[in-house]
């Protein structure tokens, strides 16, 4: 039986052994801290505040006023130099086929013709070209050129209601350079004005319109 002994003395010694190796393993969560490497430096990022997108740009406001030949548009201009708006005022010019005009028949001769435009000048029309080429209209005398016959007899009545009588109205298709006048950012007194001035000016049209459409 002493083997019996001995076994048991070797068992027991293997499970104290074995208690003395459990007792004193480390725990597994002791191994935590070596990996949470300077923890104390480490914070947490708030989200980044969010930036507001910029309002989209009202689009510009415009007045469109034409459009007018080159006799018209001398005395446009004069009556907008009182407004004094500056460089607000573009000039768009376009190329386009004017259907009518008012005019004074040919006068038969350069002195007539010479005579007739004095004449107009003391009626304070100063607005006319002397058409001196050879042809069909030699020493007539040009008082405008309109896209369309509303605006030339509307033309033709504030000449004679000037005294202006031997005028008069026709048709003749013609290409001619026409500008429209193209005034940005007008405030509500300067577009009240500007409407008034466009009814000294007949067949001229103006509307509103987003500056650049």
């Amino acid at each position: 039986m002493k083997w019996v002994f001995i076994l048991l003395v070797m068992v027991n010694i293997a499970l104290g052994v074995y208690g003395y190796v459990q007792n004193n393993r480390p725990h597994p969560d002791a191994n935590i801290p070596e990996f949470q490497m300077n923890a104390d430096k480490v914070r947490i990022l708030a989200e980044p505040p969010t930036v507001p997108k910029p309002a989209p740009e009202e689009p510009t406001a415009c007045l469109e006023w034409g459009s007018f030949g080159a006799l018209e548009l001398r005395r446009v201009r004069e009556a907008l130099s009182s407004l004094q708006l500056g460089d607000r005022v573009v000039a768009r010019e376009e190329e386009v086929t004017a259907n009518w005009w008012v005019y004074m028949p040919p006068q038969g001769s350069r002195a007539a013709m010479e005579r007739k435009a004095n004449e107009l000048v003391e009626l304070e029309v100063t607005d006319f070209i002397r058409l001196r080429e050879e042809g069909r209209w030699q020493y007539a005398i040009s008082l405008g050129t309109f896209r369309e016959e509303r605006g030339a007899r509307e033309y033709l009545a504030q000449l004679r209601s000037k005294g202006v009588r031997s005028a008069d109205l026709g048709k003749r298709e013609q290409q001619v350079m026409q500008t429209t006048l193209v005034i940005s950012s007008p405030t509500p007194t300067e577009s009240t004005r500007l409407v008034e001035l466009a009814t000294r000016f007949p067949g001229s049209e103006m509307r509103a319109t987003q500056c650049g459409g």
